[in-house]
């Protein structure tokens, strides 16, 4: 299977700001569900659906450690290969 590959402002610092920028967003959503949604099906649905995207973030976000270690990695089941000239700790064979 292919590796995507990351965009050039992409990095494993980056993503780990945007990856808690979301958990943060989820949380801030979750205040609002449950303040102005009146209906318990809506209401717990929502929550539901808000609680997964912060965790898979969270569980994204310590993986990105690894990545950029490695710089070969799956971010939500997507191969990700981050190019050596973005990133000085990749390992090159050859070297």
């Amino acid at each position: 299977m292919l590796a995507a590959q990351l965009p050039s402002w992409a990095n494993a610092d980056n993503l780990r700001w945007i990856a808690l920028g979301v958990i943060v967003g989820m949380v801030v959503l979750m205040l609002i569900v449950l303040r102005f949604i009146q209906k318990l099906v809506l209401k717990g649905t929502l929550f539901g659906i808000f609680a997964i995207i912060g965790i898979i973030a969270w569980v994204e976000r310590a993986d990105l450690e690894d990545c950029a270690k490695t710089c070969n990695c799956s971010v939500v089941g997507f191969d990700v290969k981050i190019p050596a000239d973005k990133n000085p700790n990749c390992i090159t064979p050859g070297k």
